[in-house]
């Protein structure tokens, strides 16, 4: 009964501590916020500043599941590169031995239980009495997180004390350290915390069940447990997550081999030249140090790895979206993010369209498309224009729904704004192409006409377009809003006056009666659809690369009637 008794109150302490990390890892997402976002995307460009951003966040948001979470998104929509992720998540497994390094000092010196019961009563009325989202609520989550886990701590310690009773602790010496390795691993990999399979390795120690040199193998097959995780979250993940899962399997492999062949004589290096004697924080520094000796042999290399994996690693298929992936709608940041260089796609395939039902090459564009524009029908040789249209349709749908879901999440007041602004991009880009579709006919008529003045016409259409669509070069290798904006007047201005032209031209052959009635409503018609699509164009360009106000201040400027 005592066994059960004990086993019970083990499985409890875990459930506490484990749940009491979840609150913590809430709490402080939430109060870290924005902040911490824009710390990872601004200072992680160099692999030291990577490992070293990796390392403090978790260290931090006591989960290094969190950090990877963002990570992912953010490599997946191009916030930050792949050596930038790759140096975070190796910084992150040295982050997580931080909560080792806390509980030795704290868990197992003071009175938890005097020190737990506080911040749970604390925690516990502040989350009942607070609003929820509020600054008070997280803090009062993160308070009772943190009182929980050191509760649940306290359950693990007296039930491994207790369990020491019941069987010999010398039984277990007979075991190989690999045994113990096993054990690390299959508890990590179960449990999906190292940090709680640390703590129940801390508590054996502490109560004597197994030794230094056995809890140090344990550690080992926690950080291989970590690797287990990743590749069973890589396996149907993006292209970006299996590339950033194989750097840290690569890592943690490597590092734990070489930690677990050198057991030993790391456990030397600690106890005897660093004279750490205190077996608990014996652990913790062999844990720290094998980490940090991974991390300094993988740095130098992170560049080449990187490259590795961009080979290793392709997309055998051009789907629909290229940016928007599904892990991203925990981090609005970055599918909103990912949502502005869908839509980015979405304007230069519209543009594009438009150029080729002139009989143009779809070469203008507005930004460096580079990849964005490979295995998309409208850029391939002799391009159908209704499949083409097809797959504008679709992508518009694909990114609007996305769009949208996001609406539905909690969002700072810069994102709302940007969502406000990217939402009629997409409809003003896909209106540009429809405005065209609805005279691709005539126009089609007028290219192939055996009258001369029909020819001469779509010639002048064309001309029309091809000025038009040549000023979007001058947007490119544009970052200042204020040069942004003063280019798209320009822009615009630039297609009042190719409208007026066109206008001006017709109604000359109209006053000298060389026109016929369907034949003056038809070119009328295509020369205020080309001036309506490319104003819808200019509509959408200028919400997508814009801020909000300076957008407002665009369309207000008058528009040709």
């Amino acid at each position: 009964m005592n066994g059960e008794l004990d086993l019970w109150r083990l499985a409890a302490g875990l459930g506490l501590f484990l749940f009491g990390m979840h609150q913590l890892e809430r709490a402080l997402t939430q109060l870290a916020g924005r902040s911490f976002k824009k710390f990872l995307r601004q200072y992680t460009a160099r692999p030291v500043a990577g490992v070293i951003a990796g390392a403090t966040s978790t260290a931090a948001l006591q989960s290094s599941s969190v950090v990877s979470l963002i990570v992912l998104a953010f490599v997946g929509t191009g916030i930050i590169s792949l050596s930038s992720a790759i140096s975070i998540v190796f910084g992150s497994n040295l982050g997580t031995t931080v909560t080792g390094w806390i509980v030795a000092t704290i868990g197992f010196k003071l009175d938890i239980e005097a020190l737990a019961l506080p911040l749970i009563t604390l925690g516990g009325f502040g989350v009942v009495w607070s609003a929820q989202g509020t600054r008070r609520a997280g803090i009062s989550h993160f308070v009772i997180g943190f009182g929980l886990m050191l509760m649940g701590l306290e359950f693990m310690k007296s039930g491994a004390l207790v369990a020491t009773e019941l069987f010999d602790p010398a039984a277990l010496s007979g075991y190989p350290l690999i045994v113990f390795l096993t054990a690390g691993l299959l508890l990590t990999s179960m449990i999906q915390s190292s940090s709680a399979t640390i703590m129940i390795t801390l508590s054996a120690l502490f109560a004597g069940a197994i030794s230094l040199t056995s809890a140090a193998a344990i550690a080992i097959g926690a950080d291989l447990g970590t690797t287990i995780t990743a590749l069973l979250g890589a396996l149907a993940g993006s292209v970006a997550k299996k590339r950033v899962a194989a750097a840290l399997i690569l890592f943690n492999v490597v590092v734990d081999a070489i930690a677990f062949i050198f057991l030993k004589q790391l456990l030397a290096l600690i106890t005897n030249v660093f004279g750490i004697s205190d077996p608990l924080f014996a652990l913790v520094a062999f844990h720290s140090s094998f980490n940090l000796f991974g991390i300094l042999l993988f740095l130098p290399f992170v560049g080449v790895l990187s490259k590795r994996l961009d080979r290793m690693f392709t997309d055998d298929e051009t789907p629909l979206l290229r940016h928007i992936k599904a892990s991203d709608a925990s981090v609005p940041e970055a599918a909103i993010e990912s949502v502005t260089r869908e839509t980015y796609r979405l304007i230069d395939q519209a543009a594009a369209l438009n150029q080729i039902s002139f009989g143009l090459p779809p070469d203008y564009t507005f930004y460096d498309s580079g990849d964005d524009r490979t295995g998309v029908s409208v850029f391939q040789r002799d391009p159908d224009y209704e499949r083409c249209y097809a797959e504008l349709k679709q992508l518009e749908g694909e990114i609007l729904k996305q769009a949208l879901a996001l609406q539905s999440v909690p969002l700072e007041p810069a994102e709302s704004q940007r969502l406000s602004q990217i939402i009629p991009s997409i409809r003003n880009g896909v209106h540009s192409a429809k405005s065209i579709k609805d005279t691709y006919e005539d126009l089609r008529l007028f290219r192939n006409s055996v009258s001369d003045r029909f020819n001469a016409y779509f010639d002048q259409f064309r001309e029309v377009a091809r000025e038009f669509y040549e000023s979007f070069e001058s947007l490119r290798k544009l970052d200042v809003p204020n040069v942004r904006f003063e280019t798209l007047v320009d822009i615009k201005n630039k297609s009042e006056m190719l409208y007026a032209r066109m206008h001006k031209r017709i109604y000359g052959e109209v006053s000298r009666g060389e026109l016929g009635e369907v034949e003056i409503s038809t070119l009328l018609n295509v020369n205020r659809e080309l001036y309506v699509s490319n104003h819808s164009l200019l509509s959408a360009l200028a919400d997508a690369l814009l801020d909000m106000e300076a957008a407002s201040d665009f369309e207000s400027i008058p528009a040709m009637r």
